[in-house]
């Protein structure tokens, strides 16, 4: 029993060095790759089967489908498809260790795998530091399937499930109860159809009793998309809904066709195989389970989203609707979400100071709107500071979104500043002509050509504002002296033009940062 639970610990270890691992590494490649194959519902699909085999976990693919859609990287309907296909991905890892896993061994690969995986992660530069976890993820997922393989022939004979038939309607209740809490307990879908295998190779269990298990394991994969979802986005509730209802339905449908499912899987497997082999037909079973639920959800993607929709409405703050915790593990695509997350709140001061300019007056509603600000600043800060960049690549991308953030934070403390707002010098120099730079600015802001025109005006604007800041204080200060102002008159002046040198350096630094980021990001393509 100890080398089953150590079996399973080792699994589950290189299960997550080897995700962790591809996803730092694919960043990039996931976010270009999901732009470019998830137009409609089977591209989407095919995308999810993809990331799933090439992640080996359809719980990372689920939870980086709920931040693309939060993200705005995905529509809500192809994320439906991407799920789906997470479903069909899955299904490899089962075909990996019924193919691999009992006809070699793997041991003798494994070590090696650990060994030149860890040297790597310590002897190699940075950037290749990330492919020495995924060898090293590699061989540990092989070494625990070894390990768990060799302690459950020892183990049958106190793992019975002798009482637990299949033979009856409760037996296989229990048995679907059991192996969906196998995978809430082991939180992969993976490891639990490890041990399943493992079992089933053992002579542990049975063909049917893996079958139910399997069944049971394919609903407890939701269980972390669950617990995401909970105090999560809407689009983060809205893709954890799907996930469950997928493969409940599915279960349920699989549940009852059983007989006849166990009946095609067995002539599916002879014919592959030329014998019945119990392990590939529980992988065959799981590959037949993930693909029925594809024929039975995809002809009724759309409506079935608009449903889930109406279940779930929008009932968020709309400028952090793209940040999602979950997303944070594949720093350039939580990067670029920072930024656009960025512009949104750049175009929201924007729009909240041209309504105060028009009104000439301080409202409730746009001290409501900074306070909007302010706590998405602060949610985004958070958010960034969850990003580990540690691809060069990322790291000034970084770099230049907290200077942006920085200075966004600064902006919003001068907007506060009332008695500046409603100060008639103020209103009399912020012309007609500020409004218009300010109203180009919002348009533009996220095309990386317009955003260059935008930063120059800025920049020159703020050097004639400095230039005048400098002229005017030496002015005003002389007519107090020569008594043709009062010095409190004199004084108020001073501050107005300083608080407009203010409000546009940060401005204007806040754009630079920002199109330094949009070159760089130019520059990686």
């Amino acid at each position: 029993m100890v080398n089953v639970i150590g079996g399973i610990g080792l699994f589950l270890l290189g299960m997550m060095m080897l995700t962790n691992g591809l996803k730092e590494l694919a960043g990039d490649a996931l976010k270009k790759w999901l732009n470019r194959f998830t137009g409609g519902t089977l591209s989407s699909v095919m995308s999810g089967t993809v990331m799933t085999i090439l992640m080996q976990s359809s719980t990372a693919t689920t939870l980086l489908t709920i931040g693309f859609v939060s993200a705005g990287l995905l529509t809500f309907a192809q994320s439906i498809g991407v799920i789906i296909g997470a479903n069909i991905g899955s299904t490899s890892t089962g075909w990996i260790i019924s193919l691999i896993g009992f006809k070699i061994s793997l041991s003798a690969m494994s070590l090696p795998l650990i060994g030149v995986g860890v040297f790597t992660q310590f002897i190699a530069p940075r950037d290749f530091k990330t492919y020495g976890g995924i060898v090293t993820g590699f061989g540990l997922l092989f070494f625990g399937i070894d390990v768990l393989q060799k302690g459950m022939e020892t183990a049958q004979d106190s793992i019975s499930f002798d009482s637990v038939t299949a033979a009856t309607i409760g037996g296989k209740v229990l048995l679907i109860i059991i192996g969906l809490i196998m995978t809430v307990i082991m939180q992969a879908s993976s490891a639990s159809m490890a041990a399943t295998l493992t079992a089933l190779f053992a002579g542990a269990i049975d063909f049917e009793q893996a079958v139910y298990l399997v069944i049971g394991q394919n609903i407890g994969t939701t269980a972390t998309a669950l617990v995401v979802a909970i105090g999560a986005s809407v689009a983060a509730k809205r893709t954890a809904m799907t996930h469950v209802l997928f493969n409940v339905i599915t279960a349920i449908i699989v549940t009852i066709a059983a007989p006849l499912m166990i009946s095609l899987t067995k002539v599916i497997t002879t014919a592959v195989s030329g014998n019945f082999d119990e392990t590939i037909g529980l992988a065959i079973f799981h590959t037949l389970f993930s693909v029925v639920g594809a024929i039975l959800f995809i002809p009724f993607v759309k409506p079935f989203a608009r449903l889930v929709e109406r279940l779930v409405p929008e009932k968020e703050n709309a400028l952090t609707r793209y940040l999602n915790p979950n997303i944070t593990s594949v720093p350039a695509v939580a990067i670029d979400v920072t930024f656009k997350t960025l512009v949104e709140i750049t175009k929201e001061l924007t729009d909240a100071l041209l309504q105060m300019l028009a009104t000439k007056k301080v409202t409730e509603k746009y001290e409501k709107r900074l306070d909007a600000v302010d706590e998405a600043i602060d949610k985004t800060r958070q958010f960034l500071d969850s990003v580990q960049s540690h691809a060069s690549k990322d790291r000034q991308k970084h770099i230049e979104l907290l200077h942006t953030i920085d200075h966004l934070s600064r902006l919003t403390r001068v907007l506060r500043e009332k008695d500046m707002l409603e100060s008639p010098y103020v209103q009399e120099k912020l012309t007609a002509k500020w409004i218009d730079v300010f109203v180009d600015m919002k348009v533009k802001l996220q095309d990386e050509e317009e955003m260059k025109i935008i930063e120059s005006i800025l920049q020159e604007a703020s050097s004639e504002m400095a230039a005048e800041r400098k002229k005017r204080r030496e002015e005003y200060f002389e007519r107090t002296v020569a008594n043709e102002t009062e010095i409190e008159v004199a004084v108020s002046k001073v501050e107005a033009v300083l608080w407009i040198d203010r409000l546009i350096y940060h401005y204007w630094r806040a754009t630079a940062r920002m199109n330094k980021y949009t070159q760089l990001n130019k520059a990686k393509r």
